[in-house]
């Protein structure tokens, strides 16, 4: 059996938090990327969620990350190499506030003052495209919403994912007492057509 993404991952190092598999999935189901999309990741962290949107976009779709903290950068790095998505996705220690890259599928933010992006991502974005605002304090995400709608974003919602694990044992079903419930909220825009 060979490794999937999944698998590759668990032998990537995390420094700081990551975007979790279950937030990254509701990201990749909300915006409709797929092979060929476009996409920005500003404040990648550990890269996961890069990862996660690379490889969705190969082969022939581009993840830029952003990653302004030099050791952050260097383990971004490695992280793309052991998934085999250095073609896919490049990966720049800067800070995102001066991302040039333009016509987007879609702009992923994980980094304090986020609001402060929206205006410059709406401009960078594709007619259609979105972005999504990732943070774990719902004070930011309602700074963000107010950004959202001054700059015209259509389909402005917050959503927080909360799963929970089941479990069996002997003979009775239950969920976890314990385990990863609040990992941050997630606030989704889209940038309108301007024919429309």
């Amino acid at each position: 059996m060979s490794d999937n993404i999944v698998d590759l991952l668990r032998k990537c190092r995390r420094g700081p938090q990551i975007i979790m598999q279950k937030d990254a999935g509701i990201i990749i189901a909300n915006t409709g990327i797929k092979s060929g999309s476009k996409c920005l990741d500003a404040g990648a962290g550990s890269g996961f969620l890069s990862i996660m949107l690379g490889n969705i976009v190969a082969p022939s779709g581009r993840v830029t990350a952003y990653e302004i903290k030099k050791d952050f950068y260097e383990n971004v790095k490695k992280n793309i190499k052991i998934c085999g998505l250095d073609k896919i996705i490049k990966v720049k220690n800067n800070d995102a506030a001066k991302f040039t890259e333009k016509n987007l599928d879609l702009i992923t933010l994980d980094m304090k003052n986020a609001e402060k992006m929206v205006k410059k991502a709406n401009r960078a974005l594709k007619d259609g495209g979105f972005l999504v605002v990732y943070s774990p304090q719902i004070e930011q995400q309602i700074d963000v919403r107010k950004e959202m709608e001054k700059s015209g974003f259509a389909r402005i919602r917050t959503i927080e994912n909360i799963q929970r694990e089941w479990s069996s044992f002997k003979g009775y079903t239950h969920p976890h007492p314990s385990g990863v419930m609040h990992t941050g909220f997630l606030t989704f825009g889209r940038k309108k057509n301007q024919g429309s």
